[in-house]
Protein backbone atom coordinates (compact mmCIF):
# COMPACT_ATOMS: atom_id res chain seq x y z
CA UNK A 1 0.00 0.00 0.00
CA UNK A 2 2.81 2.53 0.83
CA UNK A 3 4.75 1.34 -2.15
CA UNK A 4 1.85 2.26 -4.46
CA UNK A 5 1.39 5.47 -3.00
CA UNK A 6 4.81 6.21 -3.36
CA UNK A 7 4.30 5.58 -6.98
CA UNK A 8 1.64 8.12 -7.35
CA UNK A 9 3.20 10.58 -5.31
CA UNK A 10 6.42 10.68 -8.14
CA UNK A 11 4.56 11.56 -10.96
CA UNK A 12 2.91 14.50 -8.90
CA UNK A 13 5.91 16.13 -7.48
CA UNK A 14 8.10 15.83 -10.92
CA UNK A 15 4.80 18.05 -12.31
CA UNK A 16 4.84 19.98 -9.83
CA UNK A 17 9.01 21.17 -9.92
CA UNK A 18 8.33 21.21 -13.65
CA UNK A 19 5.64 23.62 -12.83
CA UNK A 20 7.60 25.87 -10.50
CA UNK A 21 10.71 25.89 -13.51
CA UNK A 22 8.12 27.25 -15.90
CA UNK A 23 7.17 29.79 -13.48
CA UNK A 24 10.64 31.05 -12.57
CA UNK A 25 11.24 31.35 -16.68
CA UNK A 26 8.38 33.38 -17.27
CA UNK A 27 8.67 35.56 -14.25
CA UNK A 28 12.72 36.28 -15.86
CA UNK A 29 11.88 37.00 -19.06
CA UNK A 30 9.18 39.50 -17.91
CA UNK A 31 11.70 40.56 -14.90
CA UNK A 32 14.07 40.93 -17.74
CA UNK A 33 11.56 43.35 -20.27
CA UNK A 34 11.24 45.75 -16.99
CA UNK A 35 15.17 45.94 -16.63
CA UNK A 36 15.58 46.78 -20.20
CA UNK A 37 12.91 49.57 -19.93
CA UNK A 38 14.58 50.67 -16.77
CA UNK A 39 18.08 50.79 -18.77
CA UNK A 40 16.88 52.93 -21.73
CA UNK A 41 14.92 55.38 -19.85
CA UNK A 42 18.07 55.94 -17.24
CA UNK A 43 20.06 56.43 -20.51
CA UNK A 44 17.54 58.59 -22.00
CA UNK A 45 16.20 60.83 -20.14
CA UNK A 46 19.07 62.36 -19.11
CA UNK A 47 20.51 63.14 -22.59
CA UNK A 48 19.72 66.09 -23.29
CA UNK A 49 21.48 67.62 -20.82
CA UNK A 50 24.80 66.92 -22.70
CA UNK A 51 23.62 68.74 -25.28
CA UNK A 52 23.10 72.26 -23.50
CA UNK A 53 26.21 74.30 -23.81
CA UNK A 54 27.97 76.32 -20.98
CA UNK A 55 27.14 79.57 -21.88
CA UNK A 56 23.41 78.51 -22.50
CA UNK A 57 22.78 77.07 -18.83
CA UNK A 58 24.76 80.66 -17.53
CA UNK A 59 21.99 82.71 -18.90
CA UNK A 60 18.90 79.85 -18.76
CA UNK A 61 16.43 80.42 -15.72
CA UNK A 62 15.42 77.55 -13.76
CA UNK A 63 12.16 76.71 -15.64
CA UNK A 64 14.37 76.50 -18.94
CA UNK A 65 15.76 73.85 -18.39
CA UNK A 66 14.15 69.97 -18.05
CA UNK A 67 13.23 69.83 -14.21
CA UNK A 68 13.08 72.83 -13.47
CA UNK A 69 16.84 72.26 -10.93
CA UNK A 70 18.55 75.01 -9.59
CA UNK A 71 21.36 75.46 -11.70
CA UNK A 72 24.82 76.26 -9.76
CA UNK A 73 27.79 77.83 -11.88
CA UNK A 74 31.53 77.70 -11.74
CA UNK A 75 33.22 80.02 -14.40
CA UNK A 76 36.36 79.36 -13.13
CA UNK A 77 36.34 75.28 -13.82
CA UNK A 78 33.46 75.98 -15.97
CA UNK A 79 31.44 73.48 -14.36
CA UNK A 80 27.70 73.76 -14.04
CA UNK A 81 25.74 71.72 -11.11
CA UNK A 82 21.66 70.75 -11.62
CA UNK A 83 20.08 70.06 -7.95
CA UNK A 84 16.36 68.30 -8.40
CA UNK A 85 14.40 69.12 -5.50
CA UNK A 86 11.78 66.15 -6.36
CA UNK A 87 8.83 68.23 -5.37
CA UNK A 88 8.93 71.25 -7.35
CA UNK A 89 5.58 71.63 -9.92
CA UNK A 90 7.48 71.89 -13.56
CA UNK A 91 5.53 71.80 -16.90
CA UNK A 92 8.78 69.98 -18.25
CA UNK A 93 9.16 66.88 -15.48
CA UNK A 94 6.63 64.46 -16.72
CA UNK A 95 6.45 61.27 -14.35
CA UNK A 96 10.31 61.22 -14.27
CA UNK A 97 10.42 62.97 -10.31
CA UNK A 98 13.99 63.85 -10.31
CA UNK A 99 16.19 64.17 -7.30
CA UNK A 100 19.55 64.88 -6.48
CA UNK A 101 21.99 66.43 -8.63
CA UNK A 102 24.04 66.09 -12.23
CA UNK A 103 27.54 67.98 -12.66
CA UNK A 104 28.41 68.92 -16.08
CA UNK A 105 31.86 70.03 -16.73
CA UNK A 106 33.59 71.13 -19.96
CA UNK A 107 36.47 70.21 -21.71
CA UNK A 108 38.65 71.59 -24.52
CA UNK A 109 41.69 69.92 -25.63
CA UNK A 110 43.48 70.39 -29.13
CA UNK A 111 41.85 67.73 -30.86
CA UNK A 112 38.25 67.30 -28.77
CA UNK A 113 36.00 69.43 -26.77
CA UNK A 114 33.98 67.29 -24.46
CA UNK A 115 30.98 67.27 -21.94
CA UNK A 116 31.09 64.95 -18.77
CA UNK A 117 27.60 64.33 -17.00
CA UNK A 118 28.28 62.96 -13.42
CA UNK A 119 25.78 61.65 -11.44
CA UNK A 120 25.55 62.69 -7.84
CA UNK A 121 22.74 60.90 -5.37
CA UNK A 122 20.44 61.29 -8.50
CA UNK A 123 16.93 59.18 -8.98
CA UNK A 124 14.84 58.97 -12.10
CA UNK A 125 11.88 56.89 -11.69
CA UNK A 126 12.55 55.67 -8.49
CA UNK A 127 16.09 54.43 -10.25
CA UNK A 128 19.03 55.39 -8.92
CA UNK A 129 22.30 56.32 -11.41
CA UNK A 130 25.82 56.23 -10.52
CA UNK A 131 28.61 57.14 -12.31
CA UNK A 132 29.70 59.80 -15.36
CA UNK A 133 29.05 59.40 -19.14
CA UNK A 134 31.81 61.13 -21.32
CA UNK A 135 30.41 62.90 -25.06
CA UNK A 136 33.33 64.07 -27.40
CA UNK A 137 33.16 66.43 -29.86
CA UNK A 138 35.82 65.70 -32.21
CA UNK A 139 38.11 68.44 -34.22
CA UNK A 140 38.40 68.29 -37.67
CA UNK A 141 40.74 70.10 -40.44
CA UNK A 142 38.84 72.88 -40.16
CA UNK A 143 37.19 72.83 -37.11
CA UNK A 144 34.73 71.37 -34.71
CA UNK A 145 32.64 68.26 -35.84
CA UNK A 146 29.40 70.50 -34.47
CA UNK A 147 27.11 67.96 -35.40
CA UNK A 148 28.40 64.57 -33.58
CA UNK A 149 29.03 63.62 -30.42
CA UNK A 150 30.67 60.15 -29.33
CA UNK A 151 29.22 58.84 -26.15
CA UNK A 152 31.05 56.86 -23.45
CA UNK A 153 30.74 55.21 -20.57
CA UNK A 154 32.25 52.70 -17.67
CA UNK A 155 30.48 50.90 -15.14
CA UNK A 156 27.78 53.09 -15.09
CA UNK A 157 25.03 51.69 -12.17
CA UNK A 158 21.41 51.67 -12.47
CA UNK A 159 20.37 50.81 -8.98
CA UNK A 160 16.29 49.55 -9.37
CA UNK A 161 13.87 51.03 -6.00
CA UNK A 162 14.91 47.54 -4.52
CA UNK A 163 18.60 47.52 -4.48
CA UNK A 164 19.48 46.02 -7.10
CA UNK A 165 21.95 47.12 -9.68
CA UNK A 166 23.30 46.96 -13.33
CA UNK A 167 26.55 47.78 -14.31
CA UNK A 168 26.98 48.61 -17.96
CA UNK A 169 29.64 49.57 -20.32
CA UNK A 170 28.65 51.66 -23.65
CA UNK A 171 29.46 53.26 -26.65
CA UNK A 172 27.25 55.22 -29.00
CA UNK A 173 27.41 58.05 -31.67
CA UNK A 174 25.24 61.76 -31.65
CA UNK A 175 24.46 62.79 -34.36
CA UNK A 176 22.34 66.28 -34.02
CA UNK A 177 20.15 67.59 -37.05
CA UNK A 178 20.13 71.82 -37.68
CA UNK A 179 17.90 73.79 -39.54
CA UNK A 180 18.46 77.30 -40.36
CA UNK A 181 21.18 76.68 -37.15
CA UNK A 182 18.65 75.22 -34.68
CA UNK A 183 18.68 71.72 -33.37
CA UNK A 184 15.55 70.11 -34.10
CA UNK A 185 16.46 66.51 -33.67
CA UNK A 186 19.51 63.90 -32.21
CA UNK A 187 20.11 60.54 -34.05
CA UNK A 188 21.35 58.21 -31.92
CA UNK A 189 23.57 54.63 -32.90
CA UNK A 190 25.33 52.52 -30.71
CA UNK A 191 26.05 49.08 -28.47
CA UNK A 192 26.25 48.63 -24.61
CA UNK A 193 27.48 45.75 -22.50
CA UNK A 194 27.40 44.28 -18.82
CA UNK A 195 25.44 42.37 -16.16
CA UNK A 196 21.72 42.50 -15.56
CA UNK A 197 20.73 42.74 -12.01
CA UNK A 198 21.10 38.64 -11.35
CA UNK A 199 24.86 39.08 -12.39
CA UNK A 200 24.02 37.49 -15.85
CA UNK A 201 26.10 39.06 -18.67
CA UNK A 202 23.85 41.39 -20.87
CA UNK A 203 24.43 43.16 -24.78
CA UNK A 204 22.38 45.60 -26.59
CA UNK A 205 23.07 46.40 -30.01
CA UNK A 206 20.86 48.74 -32.00
CA UNK A 207 19.40 47.27 -35.28
CA UNK A 208 18.10 51.49 -36.04
CA UNK A 209 19.03 54.55 -34.79
CA UNK A 210 17.07 55.68 -32.15
CA UNK A 211 15.91 59.44 -33.03
CA UNK A 212 14.80 62.01 -30.40
CA UNK A 213 13.06 65.40 -31.06
CA UNK A 214 14.71 68.36 -29.21
CA UNK A 215 11.44 69.93 -29.04
CA UNK A 216 9.94 66.28 -27.07
CA UNK A 217 13.39 65.90 -24.83
CA UNK A 218 13.03 69.94 -23.25
CA UNK A 219 9.58 69.17 -22.68
CA UNK A 220 9.91 65.96 -20.52
CA UNK A 221 9.21 64.03 -23.13
CA UNK A 222 12.50 61.20 -23.53
CA UNK A 223 11.46 58.49 -25.28
CA UNK A 224 12.65 58.36 -28.75
CA UNK A 225 10.37 58.79 -31.78
CA UNK A 226 12.21 56.00 -33.70
CA UNK A 227 14.88 52.91 -33.41
CA UNK A 228 14.71 49.32 -32.55
CA UNK A 229 17.12 47.27 -30.81
CA UNK A 230 18.12 43.18 -29.80
CA UNK A 231 18.76 42.79 -26.15
CA UNK A 232 20.59 39.66 -25.23
CA UNK A 233 21.05 37.78 -21.75
CA UNK A 234 23.16 35.11 -21.70
CA UNK A 235 21.76 32.54 -19.34
CA UNK A 236 25.32 30.40 -20.45
CA UNK A 237 28.81 30.96 -22.15
CA UNK A 238 27.08 30.37 -25.60
CA UNK A 239 23.29 30.39 -24.83
CA UNK A 240 21.31 33.87 -24.39
CA UNK A 241 17.58 34.98 -24.59
CA UNK A 242 17.00 37.47 -27.41
CA UNK A 243 14.25 40.39 -26.40
CA UNK A 244 13.27 43.13 -29.04
CA UNK A 245 12.42 47.06 -28.15
CA UNK A 246 10.95 48.61 -31.00
CA UNK A 247 10.71 52.79 -30.16
CA UNK A 248 7.72 54.73 -32.50
CA UNK A 249 5.85 57.47 -31.97
CA UNK A 250 2.05 57.84 -31.25
CA UNK A 251 0.46 61.51 -30.88
CA UNK A 252 2.89 64.29 -30.91
CA UNK A 253 5.73 63.91 -28.79
CA UNK A 254 3.66 61.15 -26.67
CA UNK A 255 5.95 57.52 -27.79
CA UNK A 256 5.70 53.93 -26.98
CA UNK A 257 8.04 51.51 -26.42
CA UNK A 258 6.66 47.51 -27.73
CA UNK A 259 9.26 44.44 -26.14
CA UNK A 260 8.69 41.40 -27.72
CA UNK A 261 10.15 39.32 -25.15
CA UNK A 262 12.05 35.48 -26.20
CA UNK A 263 9.22 33.52 -26.14
CA UNK A 264 6.77 36.26 -28.38
CA UNK A 265 4.80 38.00 -25.88
CA UNK A 266 4.39 41.99 -25.98
CA UNK A 267 4.95 44.15 -23.60
CA UNK A 268 4.10 47.44 -24.34
CA UNK A 269 5.56 50.88 -22.00
CA UNK A 270 4.64 54.24 -22.32
CA UNK A 271 6.50 57.16 -20.58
Amino acid sequence: MNYSRLLILIPFLFFSCFGDIERDITTDLQVEGREIFNISMALDESLAFAFKSFEAYSKADTSEVLGCPNIFIDKEQKKITLEFLGNRQCVNEINLSRLGKIHISYTSQSTFNAVTLEYDNYTSRGNTIEGQREFRQSRISNGLNSNTRTETFTELLIIDEHGSSTKINGQFEHSISMLNSVATDITSNGSLEGRNITGRPIRMNRTQPKRYSFNCLNGGFVVPRQGSETWQIFRHTSQATSHQAVYESEIDCQSKVTLTLHDGRTIIYRQ
